[in-house]
């Protein structure tokens, strides 16, 4: 009886020691998408604006939610007024038929939904190491891209891997 009872224990303890090993894993695979869940937290100030940007202020970071600008070239920001910018919303770049080439920062985090379809002329998009969220149909109408540059492993490489995106993946050094 008393062997039954050591048994049992040691049994709970080792089913414990298992679903707290994965309880584990799972929140250390999943942290970054916890980051996404504080970007539309605390906001100050609703479309502001800065050169050709609309942008909402939080408390601490930006989101960019409309492009003005005409140009070929477009380089998002890595600050607006002293704050990262960590997201480029939904539409963002909708429709724009100008932009050639957009080179994404460091900060950015999130890509929104649609946030470049209908820019007939992309080629090509350089994305930073740490986007954890591309929105679906981020780069749809899009006939001319032809290269999406990312780094091999990073989190914007694991964020692509699973959209039909991917196809225009080319990595960089």
């Amino acid at each position: 009886m008393v062997i039954m009872k050591m048994k049992k224990k040691k049994y709970i303890f080792i089913l414990t020691l298992i679903i707290l090993i994965l309880l584990y894993r799972f929140i250390m695979m999943n942290k970054d998408y916890h980051k996404l869940d504080y970007l539309y937290d605390n906001l100050l100030k609703e479309n502001q604006v800065y050169n050709k940007y609309i942008y909402n202020e939080y408390k601490d970071h930006v989101t960019i939610t409309f492009y003005e600008g005409r140009e070929e070239v477009v380089v998002i920001p890595e600050y607006i007024n002293g704050k990262k910018v960590y997201s480029i919303d939904d539409s963002a770049f909708y429709g724009n038929d100008k932009i050639k080439k957009v080179i994404i920062p460091k900060y950015v985090i999130r890509i929104g939904h649609q946030a470049f379809i209908g820019s007939n002329n992309l080629k090509e998009v350089v994305l930073s190491d740490n986007i954890i969220d591309i929105g679906d149909f981020a780069f749809d109408v899009c006939p001319k891209l032809e290269k999406i540059i990312v780094k091999k492993n990073s989190k914007s490489d694991k964020s692509l891997e699973y959209t039909k995106f991917y196809k225009y993946v080319f990595y960089s050094n």
